[in-house]
């Protein structure tokens, strides 16, 4: 052999479908065990590269002249050829074939036989058991790995089938080991002693591997779930139907790459009730995170991920990859699409993975199980992945409470929309991403809320609290402006809370019914609706609507504790308080009322309480840029002052004259306005001059001296200004105010 060294691109070898992905572990394997130890693979782009000593002549004699197929058969299955109802055409002419590199295979249909001495037909239930422990028993080798990759045994000696290669290498009436011999018979001359290749038999090998284009492929040949575009059927062709076409090198490499998957099979089936969860790779089925998506998608067989590796690696490597094909966190296995797409950064930097892809075993095209590729996953860090904890056991309860037959449609809907939300911060950790999932989380909170009854019966409770890291997350600076600008909204909304630590001073509990252990509370009797309770004001789910309610609420909390001087209408964390650009934007109707609201309600969930003993707040999104209108007009100033949200200290500031055309340093005075029900009630009717007249009057009896003395606007903008103060702002901004809209006596000449 020569020591050149070559590299093949094989053009035949693509990761999807998964019969072409399947073909390339298939050549790794067979040359690296059969001719060449030190052959290598490696995925680059989306074709598989082999570096080995043979070159492209040697590598098509090779699979032409001295492969020796893996022996696969499935005495315990109907159509296996065993039986007198059989297909026996494959397995007559590899019985009765002389050449040596088929001695393996008429050794296991000899073994095969010899099980199914005196049966006429496939045996059934106890019998079959009995039969396939035999097998296990008494089979090594090659048989032994063929029988590892086609089923699990449990402890009880009862089998469970990987999905990968259907139901213990079939899938329905489709025999995979009596069609891998028929398809052995179509490539070699089985009654010459060296069993030559046909003479079509190179040009499909050149086909199988390079992609060269070649006539004579297979027709109504089936090859199952693993290539759909070959399979055949309604609208496969001209016409109403069409035959399958499978080139047969195809179906045989196919399933000789099928045997990588029998690693560590049976060690992991005793820890895990699925038996496709023991199978490499293999996981629970989740219509999640494709186009097509759908609940009927969650089929029994589940899904599987395929690993892609960049770097030249030994056969030996890759089936060590195999045996441990699995994704851990921490202490647990990955059993479900988002636990894997989370280990996926560790078991890459591990095993040199570069990425994955997805494939779900769904019934499409009739009741037919097609391997269908859902999209590839790159490994990589997720500097946020470990936020997803916080809610993953809130998430998975939520969808075992939807699983039941009981259960409100939309538990189900909202479980599956959180699920495929958390898989696309997976994939891509960018602020819009971590968003979206805020949103289906606040969307599920109040699926739970639209349906008491089943929902307190499942204990199901609000969102957990979260850390500040998901502010960092959502804030990340890649958002566009709109929606940072609504975050930041929502973040001031959702951090307001009273002086207090206790749950009532919160402003969560305008919006959902919580009782003191911060679940929901009992029901009302033999009502359906959840205990009524005064202070759930926020129903509408509607912004405009829900926020002045919520002032009234609070200042009736504030007037009945008048004495907790520091506890205000509400008090804010000082760095999510609004701006004045974003308040600007709110009242002439630029934001996405519902999405701030919604974002607001998930963030209610986050430790305001924690975050606010922090000394370092999280990072959090940047303020408005420059050059945005940052004025929200006078009827805001002056309301805003009227209803203040905090007691502003006194302060001095250097503000710009443009009268006089330099800077005065001012003292703006402490402000302390107590709250007027009427002003709000007033605005919210449309009466401008009437709300105007008493926040003056407000405003003069705190010791200020305002500018103006009236002010028109429109009955839509009234509701928006009524609405906006729920906003709180930060202590710069209220001095701002005071500074822009009154007269002060004395102003203090600049320093220097």
């Amino acid at each position: 052999m020569s020591s050149v060294v070559h590299v093949h691109s094989l053009e035949g070898c693509t990761p999807t479908p998964l019969a072409y992905y399947l073909k390339a572990l298939a050549i790794l394997r067979l040359i690296a065990k059969q001719v060449d130890a030190g052959a290598r693979g490696r995925w680059r782009g989306d074709r598989f590269e082999l570096l080995t000593r043979l070159d492209r002549d040697a590598l098509i004699d090779f699979f032409t002249r001295r492969y020796q197929p893996s022996p696969l058969v499935a005495p315990w299955n109907g159509g296996s050829g065993f039986y007198s109802k059989d297909n026996t055409k494959g397995i007559a002419a590899i019985e009765g074939s002389h050449a040596e590199r088929f001695a393996a295979y008429r050794a296991a249909i000899a073994a095969g036989k010899a099980l199914t001495e005196g049966m006429s037909a496939a045996p059934k239930k106890e019998a079959k058991a009995a039969l396939q422990r035999e097998c296990r028993t008494t089979w090594r080798g090659s048989l032994l790995a063929w029988l590892d990759a086609a089923l699990v045994l449990d402890a009880d000696g009862s089998a469970k089938y990987p999905a990968l290669l259907g139901t213990g290498g079939n899938d329905g009436r489709l025999d995979f080991t009596n069609n891998f011999m028929q398809r052995l018979a179509e490539l070699f001359l089985l009654d010459d002693p060296e069993a030559p290749a046909r003479p079509h038999t190179r040009a499909l090998l050149s086909a199988a591997l390079f992609g060269d284009t070649v006539p004579g492929l297979s027709r109504s040949a089936a090859i199952g779930q693993f290539l759909p575009g070959g399979a055949g059927g309604a609208n496969q062709g001209q016409g109403y139907d069409a035959d399958s076409l499978v080139n047969p090198w195809d179906f045989v490499l196919m399933l000789e790459g099928a045997l990588v998957f029998r690693a560590a099979l049976s060690r992991r089936a005793t820890a895990q009730s699925l038996a496709q969860a023991s199978a490499p790779f293999a996981l629970r089925g989740s219509a999640i995170g494709y186009g097509s998506a759908a609940g009927a998608d969650e089929s029994a067989r589940g899904e599987q991920w395929m690993p892609l590796w960049s770097s030249f690696t030994t056969h030996d490597e890759v089936e060590q990859l195999f045996a441990e094909g699995r994704g851990q966190l921490g202490t647990k296995i990955a059993q479900r699409p988002v636990e894997f797409a989370r280990a996926l950064a560790r078991l890459g930097v591990a095993r040199g993975v570069d990425a994955f892809e997805r494939y779900g075993y769904i019934e499409r095209n009739g009741q037919s199980n097609l391997a269908v590729p859902l999209g590839r996953w790159k490994v990589g860090p997720r500097a946020h992945e470990d936020l997803l904890s916080e809610i993953e056991g809130w998430v998975d309860r939520l969808r075992a409470a939807g699983r039941d037959k009981l259960a409100p449609a939309s538990l189900a809907s909202a479980a599956r929309r959180c699920e495929a939300a958390m898989l696309a911060c997976c994939r891509r950790d960018s602020a819009l991403h971590w968003q979206a999932l805020l949103i289906e989380l606040a969307a599920a909170e109040q699926a739970i809320v639209r349906s008491p009854r089943f929902s307190r019966g499942r204990d199901l409770r609000p969102l957990p609290r979260l850390s500040g890291g998901w502010i960092t997350a959502a804030g990340n600076l890649e958002a566009s402006e709109s929606a940072a600008r609504d975050l930041r909204l929502a973040l001031s909304l959702a951090s307001l809370h009273g002086a207090e630590t206790r749950l009532r001073d919160s402003i969560r509990h305008h919006f959902l019914p919580l009782d003191r252990a911060h679940r929901f509370p009992r029901f009302s009797g033999s009502s359906d609706a959840i205990e009524r309770r005064p202070e759930v004001v926020a129903t509408t789910r509607d912004l405009v609507r829900d926020a002045p309610r919520v002032l009234r609420r609070r200042a009736s909390l504030r007037n009945r504790q008048a004495s907790t001087r520091n506890l205000g209408l509400v008090t804010a964390a000082h760095w999510s308080t609004a701006t004045l650009a974003d308040v600007a934007a709110f009242i002439r109707a630029e934001t996405d009322d519902a999405r701030c609201l919604d974002l607001a309600t998930a963030c209610m969930a986050l430790d305001w309480y924690a975050l606010a003993r922090e000394p370092t707040p999280p990072r959090c999104i940047a303020e408005a840029p420059p050059g945005l209108a940052t004025d929200p007009g006078a009827l805001y100033g002056l309301l805003r002052l009227a209803v203040p949200f905090s007691v502003v200290p006194e302060s001095r500031r250097r503000i710009y004259d443009p009268l006089r055309g330099s800077h005065e340093t001012r003292v703006v005075p402490e402000l302390d306005v107590s709250m007027d029900p009427a002003v709000l009630e007033r605005l919210l009717a449309g009466d401008v001059r009437g709300a105007t007249s008493l926040a003056l009057a407000r405003v003069r009896a705190a010791g200020l001296r305002p500018k103006l003395s009236f002010i028109s606007a429109s009955v839509d903008e009234c509701r928006r200004v009524a609405a906006s103060l729920i906003f709180p702002m930060g202590n710069r901004e209220l001095h701002a105010l005071v500074a822009h809209l009154c007269n002060f006596d004395s102003p203090e000449p600049s320093p220097g």
